[in-house]
C-alpha cells in the first residue's frame, strides 16, 4: 500500500460519493477519504476536520469501517506529534468501539 492509499477506499466508490453528494443537496455529505501520508503529515486541526466529516458525516459509499479507522490510529500513533494528537486518537477509539 502506498503513501497515497485511501485505506482501502476503492476509487469508484470515491467518485459515486462525489456524485450522491451532488444528486442529494439538502443534505451535506463528507466526500472526502484522506490518504496515508495525509494523516501521517497534515496538521492537527486540518486533519481533525477531515476525520470528523469522514467518520461523522460520510456518503454511504465511503463509511469507514472500524478496521479503516484502526488504521488511521496507526499512522497517527507513528507520528512524531502523536503526544499532541490525544483528540484524535480518543475520536478514533470511540468509533473502533461503537461509542
Amino acid at each position: 500500500m502506498g503513501d497515497f492509499n485511501h485505506f482501502g477506499i476503492p476509487e469508484n466508490n470515491l467518485r459515486a460519493a462525489e456524485q450522491s453528494a451532488q444528486r442529494k443537496r439538502r443534505h451535506k455529505y463528507h466526500t472526502y477519504v484522506p490518504s496515508r501520508k495525509e494523516v501521517a503529515t497534515l496538521e492537527a486541526t486540518e486533519l481533525r476536520s477531515i476525520l470528523t466529516g469522514w467518520m461523522c458525516n460520510a456518503a454511504i459509499e465511503i463509511i469507514p469501517s472500524r478496521t479503516q479507522i484502526a488504521q488511521v490510529r496507526s499512522v497517527l500513533l507513528g507520528r512524531p506529534d502523536v503526544s499532541q494528537l490525544s483528540e484524535l486518537l480518543s475520536m478514533c477509539d470511540c468509533y473502533i468501539n461503537g461509542e
